[in-house]
C-alpha cells in the first residue's frame, strides 16, 4: 500500500514538471503605430490614406476597438483635429483594413502662415493609450489654379481648335516659387488620357490647336490645371493638381476643301491631224489630296462640263477632244480624300486654228 502511494506521488509531480514555465502577462492592446501615411492635394482638398494596424505593441492582434484620430499643423498654429475614425478590432483571417480622411484648405489658404500643412494619424485604445504618432507628411500651401470654364472645341483646317477662358493666375503668399499652368489632355474613343501640351497660364482666352487627330475620329478634351512649386531653402519641389475643366467631346469630321489650284495654263500643242490643247497648273501641297477635276467651256457655252470621269492625279492633262477654229475655256479644282472639291482655279483660254 505504501509503494502505491509513493508511485502516485512520483506521477503527480513528474506531470507538474511538464507544464510550461511562468504565466506571460496579458497583452496591453495598445495599436502599433502607423507607418504608412500618405498625403494627395487636389485643389484644396488633401486626401489622407493609411492601414489600420491589426498588431499590438506587443505583437498580438488588436483584441479591442478604438479610435484613429488625425490631425492637422501649420505652425505656428496648433495642432487640428480634422477627422476622428474608429479602430475596428483585427481577425487571423481579415486583410488590414485601408482608411482614408478627407481635409479642406480652403480656411487655411485664404491667410497662409506657413509654407506646408503638416498631418499625422494616432491610433488610440479606447481608454486613450497609444503608441505615438504615425510617419509625418507635409502638402505645401501654394495656391492652386480654379478649374478653367467655358472650354470649347471646333474643327478647322488644321485640325481641333481649343479655346477656354483664363482668369490672373492667384497670388501666391508663401516662401516657395510657384509657376502655374494648364495641361492640355486628350482621349481619343477607346484610347487612354493623353496630355498634348502645357501652358503658362496668363489672363486672356488660351488657344490651341491640335494637329495630331485623325479625321472623322471622335475626341475628349478637358483642361487640368497644375501649380508647379520649389523650395528654394532646400531644394524640394513638386506639382499640385487644380480641378479639371468638363470635358467636351467632338468628332473631327473633315469639311475643308483643298486649296484651288493656281498657275493654270492652257497651249494648242497639235496638229491637223490630230487636235489637242495640253493643260498645266502649279502642283497642290495638301497632303490628303486625291487629284484634280478638269472643267470646259466653248465660247458658244455658259456652263462648265467636267471632262475627267477619274481625278487626275498629276498637275497635267490633254484635252483631245477639240475643234476646228473654237476656243476654250478651262478651270481646275483640286479634291481630298474625302471627296471636298475646292473652288475652280482662275480660268486660261486657248483657241484651235482653223487650218
Amino acid at each position: 500500500m505504501r509503494a502505491l502511494i509513493l508511485i502516485s506521488l512520483a506521477s503527480a509531480l513528474l506531470s507538474g514538471c511538464a507544464t510550461p514555465g511562468a504565466p506571460q502577462p496579458p497583452s496591453l492592446n495598445i495599436p502599433a503605430a502607423v507607418t504608412d501615411l500618405r498625403a494627395e492635394r487636389k485643389g484644396d482638398v488633401v486626401t489622407l490614406t493609411w492601414t489600420a494596424p491589426q498588431e499590438t505593441t506587443d505583437g498580438a492582434l488588436v483584441h479591442k476597438s478604438g479610435k484613429m484620430i488625425v490631425r492637422r499643423t501649420s505652425e505656428p498654429s496648433a495642432p487640428v483635429v480634422i477627422s476622428e475614425l474608429p479602430l475596428p478590432s483585427a481577425k487571423k483571417s481579415q486583410a488590414a483594413q485601408a482608411e482614408r480622411a478627407q481635409d479642406s484648405l480652403t480656411a487655411v489658404l485664404a491667410t497662409p502662415t506657413a509654407d506646408f500643412a503638416n498631418y499625422t494619424v494616432e491610433a488610440l485604445t479606447a481608454s486613450g493609450k497609444s503608441a505615438g504618432l504615425s510617419n509625418q507628411v507635409a502638402v505645401p500651401l501654394v495656391a492652386a489654379l480654379p478649374a478653367p470654364e467655358g472650354v470649347q472645341a471646333k474643327t478647322v483646317p488644321q485640325g481641333v481648335s481649343l479655346a477656354w477662358k483664363q482668369t490672373w493666375p492667384p497670388r501666391n503668399s508663401t516662401h516657395l516659387s510657384a509657376r502655374y499652368a494648364y495641361r492640355i489632355m486628350r482621349r481619343a474613343q477607346g484610347g487612354q488620357p493623353a496630355m498634348l501640351a502645357q501652358v503658362d497660364a496668363g489672363n486672356e482666352a488660351m488657344l490651341f490647336i491640335d494637329t495630331s487627330i485623325e479625321w472623322e475620329k471622335q475626341y475628349e478634351y478637358w483642361i487640368a490645371p497644375v501649380t508647379i512649386w520649389e523650395n528654394p531653402a532646400h531644394g524640394n519641389k513638386g506639382e499640385v493638381p487644380g480641378e479639371e475643366s468638363q470635358t467636351v467631346t467632338i468628332t473631327a469630321t473633315d469639311v475643308f476643301p483643298p486649296a484651288a489650284p493656281v498657275g493654270l495654263q492652257a497651249a494648242f500643242s497639235g496638229s491637223l491631224q490630230q487636235l489637242f490643247i495640253d493643260l498645266a497648273w502649279t502642283p497642290n501641297s495638301e497632303s490628303d489630296l486625291a487629284g484634280y477635276n478638269i472643267y470646259r467651256r466653248s465660247s458658244d457655252e455658259q456652263q462648265f462640263q467636267k471632262l475627267n470621269t477619274a481625278l487626275v492625279k498629276e498637275p497635267a492633262y490633254r484635252d483631245k477632244a477639240v475643234q476646228p477654229g473654237m476656243k476654250y475655256f478651262y478651270a481646275v479644282t483640286a479634291v481630298d480624300l474625302r471627296s471636298n472639291e475646292s473652288p475652280k482655279s482662275a480660268e486660261a483660254s486657248e483657241s484651235v486654228p482653223r487650218e
